[in-house]
């Protein structure tokens, strides 16, 4: 993640700017993804605008998992380290 202490009042804008800022693990972990040079790089309405776009591609991301899960009819259990039939 990138250095806070630099970049935290960009970052403190950018998530009151974002869509998402009601959910402050999901900002979280979008931050994480967004590489310490972009931060440095980047206005606060940008860093929002790619905060959120980041959301859309993780939920477009689960979808398309869904969907190939159901196809499959198993999913992956990480949790028990193996493969679980969908209609057990």
């Amino acid at each position: 993640m990138t250095d806070h202490i630099d970049h935290s009042r960009k970052i403190n804008r950018a998530i009151k700017m974002c869509s998402i800022s009601a959910h402050p693990e999901s900002v979280s972990a979008m931050l994480r993804a967004i590489p310490d040079e972009v931060i440095a790089a980047l206005p606060a309405r940008l860093i929002a605008q790619l905060i959120d776009a980041n959301w859309q591609l993780a939920g477009a991301s689960k979808a398309i998992a869904g969907a190939d899960a159901i196809r499959e009819g198993c999913i992956w259990d990480a949790q028990q380290g193996r493969h679980r039939d969908l209609a057990a």
